[in-house]
């Protein structure tokens, strides 16, 4: 990481002078894919100076419309997630004519104590950080107080302060209240911190916190907070249980993302030019807006044919295909079906150098003794991956949208949009034979091997609330086989196993029409710096 100008010839008396410190501008730098998962709307992201952020909902991101350069169209996840388009996370540049915008995080969580004597202090969502009076590291400065490690969570997504006066029982009032978060010897243990109050003397450990039904052993309940929509207390208090948990820990915040394969509509109408010219989102939004019975209107296309030389009536053949293939997209309803239309278009082969997805089909006879097993290879030399944050939950993972548990990005009903990011690269689709796997299954020795795991594995499932996930042997078979590819790839190819992604081809919910492929692929994303304030 490169120093700020300045950093070094300060040196450490610029870090014990906090006054000097906030006289300069915090650089608080984020990827662009972090903001999709981990550290998208509602979680909490740590930063440089012991500063403890949480990013904020998508009604403040924008304070103007978004510029069309971070507009993400992908017509079949648009029309299944029942939105208008996607953007991405705006980057921030420090020169001059470059982008302004920063993403706007709240303080979180708001209780911090200070480190070396140990007085906590409350700030709130939209404050600065606390500093503390009894501590003064110079003259006319105070100590800068840190975020505390342990919050409160709860199975509806709703997240909130850990009650420290309600755990030592407490009932000083904010201003005559002095607590301290004190960490003995054994600090290492939640034995050996201490939690007091030296106006009343109450004093308790933190032990047994993280016990279930501790918190509302004590009269605790969830209060419905939603920090990141700048709700310190909810508009509703929550019936589920609070429980206790690290500020850190991996249950704490659970991102639902949605894939999709990019599919291009039809583009037999266009040249390599016409192509460059409809992909600028200026211009297809331009035409979009001015359509008459559907059709863009011949002098629209006359001005920007002249605009960027090429024939208006080529230009007006184009727009017209796109608005067919446009329409002509079919909502999928449910996971299986939206994968169908992607292994479709793998499987037959699809697009050209110039689109986004570029398939070449080799038979799998090509492959000598593979053949028998594998019907189809798809050599995939682009393609184009749009994730998108459609929501988030606490506690335990949650993959459907409509579950309750599942959080909101944002209040105001009106936002038509979802933060995205897009990733391009290649990969490799496999389709193996219908015949050769139904033989594989005629015996029932896989089935009958693999039954006892699924069935332990759906009893977890319920046992965490969540409901059972239809899995055969024919799913896990191919899942086994696209790892062992991902392994393969790693020692050949050189990836990394976690730059490799899978996605199966396996259809659970319609026996009379059978996928059997997974595609493993390699991408990446432009992530430029994300300022946050």
């Amino acid at each position: 990481m490169r120093t700020r100008p300045g950093n070094r010839a300060r040196g450490r008396a610029g870090w014990r002078n906090p006054a000097s410190l906030k006289r300069l501008p915090r650089r608080r730098p984020v990827r662009r894919g972090q903001l999709i998962t981990p550290f998208g709307v509602g979680a909490m992201n740590d930063f440089r100076n012991d500063e403890a952020l949480m990013c904020a909902g998508l009604d403040r991101w924008f304070p103007n419309p978004p510029d069309p350069s971070l507009i993400i169209r992908e017509e079949r996840l648009q029309a299944r997630l029942a939105c208008n388009h996607f953007v991405k996370p705006p980057d921030f540049g420090e020169g001059e004519g470059a982008s302004k915008v920063k993403v706007p995080h709240v303080r979180f969580p708001l209780w911090h104590y200070c480190p070396r004597c140990f007085r906590m202090g409350q700030t709130s969502l939209f404050g600065g950080q606390p500093y503390c009076d009894d501590c003064a590291v110079a003259k006319g400065a105070r100590r800068r107080m840190i975020p505390v490690r342990i919050v409160a969570i709860c199975e509806a997504g709703h997240i909130q302060d850990f009650p420290f006066q309600a755990w030592i029982g407490c009932g000083c009032s904010a201003t005559n209240r002095r607590l301290f978060f004190r960490a003995g010897r054994s600090a290492a243990s939640l034995a050996g911190i201490k939690i007091s109050c030296r106006s009343c003397g109450r004093e308790r450990s933190l032990a047994g916190s993280f016990d279930q039904h501790a918190l509302s052993g004590i009269g605790v309940i969830c209060s419905g907070a939603q920090p990141w929509l700048g709700r310190e207390i909810g508009l509703h208090s929550c019936p589920r249980e609070l429980q206790t948990v690290q500020r850190g820990g991996s249950n704490v915040y659970f991102p639902l993302v949605t894939s999709s394969i990019y599919i291009p509509p039809s583009r037999t109408a266009e040249s390599e030019t016409i192509t460059r010219v409809l992909d600028n989102s200026a211009v297809w939004d331009s035409l979009a807006s001015v359509l008459v019975d559907g059709k863009p209107p011949a002098e629209a296309c006359a001005l920007l044919a002249r605009m960027y030389g090429v024939d208006p009536s080529a230009l007006s053949d184009a727009v017209s295909a796109r608005l067919a293939g446009s329409a002509a997209v079919v909502v999928a309803t449910t996971e299986e079906e939206f994968r169908r239309q992607e292994y479709d278009v793998l499987c037959n082969g699809a697009g050209s150098p110039l689109d986004d997805l570029f398939v070449e089909r080799t038979h799998g006879a090509d492959y000598g003794w593979l053949g028998d097993y594998v019907q189809r290879v798809g050599l995939v030399r682009k393609l184009r991956e749009t994730r998108v944050l459609v929501g988030f939950s606490r506690l335990m993972p949650q993959t459907d949208r409509s579950d309750p548990c599942v959080q909101p990005l944002n209040v105001d009903e009106s936002i038509d949009w979802l933060p995205a990011i897009e990733v391009r690269g290649e990969g490799i689709f496999v389709e193996l034979r219908a015949n050769a796997v139904g033989d594989w299954l005629a015996d029932g020795g896989a089935a009958k091997r693999v039954s006892s795991l699924i069935a332990l594995y759906n009893q977890k499932r319920v046992a965490r609330g969540l409901v059972p996930r239809p899995v055969d042997a024919r799913f896990v078979m191919i899942h086994t086989l696209a790892h062992a590819l991902i392994k393969e790839l790693t020692f050949s190819c050189g990836y990394g196993s976690s730059s490799l992604r899978e996605r199966l081809y396996c259809n659970l919910q319609d026996p009379d029409r059978p996928m059997n492929g997974f595609l493993i692929s390699v991408g990446a994303v432009f992530q430029p710096r994300i300022s946050i304030s």
